[in-house]
């Protein structure tokens, strides 16, 4: 295993039904999702995520409509990822018990209001790789907080989606050398692969705005 991937997580961002099966959210990512094979790719990833060490963190967004946090949640009057319900649960495939599911999240960035800062800093974990969706918001939003409180932080652009191909694109290169495609990511994080040493300049230190 190599020594940074006892201090890495893998962040999973709003990877649940709502998204991934037949509704309107789905249909708005839908051609994305399907030609580039994002949930596939994801489920992959998860498993050698795990074998290789790395911290498998949710982060979904559940909606509580006797309780409603959020701009979205009273746009929405509560009425998706709610609570209780099936468009809220975890896609199947990518979560196994034993896995960090971060609790009290309630707006686009999965820091605002949530666990996820502390479930990082007590799991040890100070790199971190980030999928899910959408790519230009919730995703993108969180990326940049954990680059504004220290972490090293990776968009893994083929494990997101958005509502078109410009978009994911557009935020594919507003992150540089901070988006790794995911055959990238597993030459970092596999024994085979390069050091993750900060003094190795195959790897970008991604640390920053």
């Amino acid at each position: 295993m190599e020594p940074e991937n006892s201090k890495s997580g893998l962040i999973l961002v709003e990877f649940q039904n709502q998204w991934t099966e037949p509704g309107l959210y789905h249909f708005l990512i839908r051609r994305q999702l399907q030609s580039r094979g994002v949930i596939q790719k994801t489920r992959r990833l998860v498993k050698e995520s795990r074998d290789l060490g790395i911290k498998i963190v949710h982060a979904p967004l559940v909606i509580d409509p006797q309780n409603k946090r959020g701009l979205l949640a009273h746009l929405t009057f509560g009425q998706v990822f709610t609570l209780g319900s099936r468009r809220s649960e975890i896609t199947s495939g990518i979560y196994e018990e034993g896995d960090l599911v971060v609790k009290g999240r309630y707006a686009f960035d999965a820091f605002i209001g949530s666990n996820l800062e502390d479930l990082l800093r007590n799991n040890g974990m100070r790199r971190v790789f980030l999928a899910g969706f959408t790519t230009d918001q919730c995703v993108a939003k969180t990326l940049r907080t954990a680059l504004r409180k220290g972490f090293q932080a990776y968009l893994i652009s083929d494990c997101t989606a958005t509502m078109s191909r410009f978009l994911q694109k557009k935020t594919e290169r507003k992150f540089g050398e901070c988006a790794l495609g995911i055959e990238d990511l597993l030459d970092l994080i596999t024994p085979r692969g390069v050091s993750a040493s900060a003094n190795d300049d195959r790897v970008p230190l991604c640390n920053q705005l």
